[in-house]
Formats: C-alpha cells, structure tokens, sequence
C-alpha cells in the first residue's frame, strides 16, 4: 500500500488570503516549569482557520460545527481521481480554468454518490511560490454543477481558490446548499496513479468553529 500525503507545510511567508490579516510567523517564546528551567515553545501567529490545507464545511450556513462530524465519517473515504494535468487547461482571465470537457475527459468509471472526488491538477508544485494564490486554476460554474449532480460526499482541490474572481459565477452557492465537504488546498495529488482510492482527512478538533480549520490529509493507493 502507498500513502500520499497531500497536506501542504505551514511555515513562515506562507501565502495568506486577503484581507486584513498577518502573514503567518513563528515566534520562539521562553517558558519556565516547574523545576525553574526555561524551555522554548512556538507561538503561531497569523494562524487562520484556513491557513495551509484545510477542511471546510457549510456548518456556519446551516447551524453546526465541524467538532460535531464524527471523525470516523473521515476516515478511509471511497474516493475517485480525476487528472486534469494543468498545461493541458485553457487560460480563463490569466487563470488557468476547468471546463466541463476537462472533467468529463478525466473520468475513467462511474463516481458513485457519497463518494470523495479529488480534483488534479499538478498545481500544488507552486505551493511555495510568491504566486501561489494570484495564478491557482477555477472552475467553470457548470463544472461544478456536473460534480454536485453526482451527489458526493467530499470534494478535494488542489487550488487555494476554485472561483473565478474577476468574473464571478458563485460556483460554491450549490455545493454548501447541498451540505458538500471540501479539502481545499492540496498537494502531491498528482502523485496518485490509481483512479479509486482510499482518502483519510484529520481536522484539527477546533471548537466553535462551522466553516473550516487546518487538517492533515493522505490518501492510500493500493
């Protein structure tokens, strides 16, 4: 059995969202115990709830939070591969973009409903890359449409931003309609050769919090 781990590093410079937030930055801090020694710890700051690879829901549209999913939901989840090698994806608003020809012609079976769909690209390689966020590939709102229409239960991207943002569709208005999981984010998915394979996501226990936190995620190729 292969494990793939596909959960982008956190660390300091990494690319953040917009808005009025930090970048993320390690600080050493000292600590005494009891025995009057110091030791180092590491404060996070700049920390989000989506920073690096993340989990999301729709829990803060319809009224839960992410602590309440049972984490065996989460674990070895049935899930489909569709490769879409991102030189292979037309420009769309200086972003590369997913069409629905890309997603049909990435599809090597059927998708059964309540299934994981991983969507690859390759474009996790630019993880560490100034700009990561400002080149990330969309998709085209009938590409999602198609998706939804198989009713599945999780949706893993290896982009930080699926929509497009200079002609917005409001792609994602149907997915936390229909109460679908995401794994935004991802890295190394072009290292999976198998179409079906096992994905397993462990999201930080963070309370209070509905739309998303940190996770860490693999995928097994057996």
């Amino acid at each position: 059995m292969k494990i793939i781990d596909i959960t982008g590093p956190i660390f300091e410079g990494l690319q953040h969202y917009n808005g009025d937030v930090k970048s993320f930055e390690l600080k050493k801090i000292k600590m005494k115990y009891t025995n009057d020694k110091e030791y180092d710890v590491y404060s996070m700051e700049g920390m989000l709830n989506i920073t690096g690879t993340y989990f999301e829901t729709a829990g803060d549209i319809l009224g839960y939070q992410i602590s309440d999913i049972p984490i065996e939901k989460l674990f070895m989840i049935d899930t489909y591969v569709l490769n879409m090698p991102l030189e292979g994806l037309k420009i769309v608003d200086e972003r590369p973009c997913v069409f629905l020809e890309d997603i049909k012609k990435a599809e090597k079976g059927n998708i059964p409903e309540k299934s994981g769909i991983i969507l690859s690209t390759g474009y996790g390689k630019n993880w560490e890359k100034k700009d990561y966020l400002a080149k990330s590939w969309f998709l085209k709102k009938e590409s999602m449409d198609y998706l939804l229409d198989k009713k599945p239960f999780l949706i893993a991207f290896d982009t930080p931003y699926a929509e497009n943002d200079v002609n917005f569709e409001d792609v994602f208005n149907r997915f936390f309609k229909n109460d679908v999981y995401s794994l935004v984010a991802c890295i190394n998915v072009e290292k999976i050769k198998k179409y079906n394979v096992k994905l397993v996501i462990m999201p930080i226990r963070l309370l209070k919090v509905g739309l998303g936190c940190p996770a860490r995620a693999i995928v097994l190729e057996e």
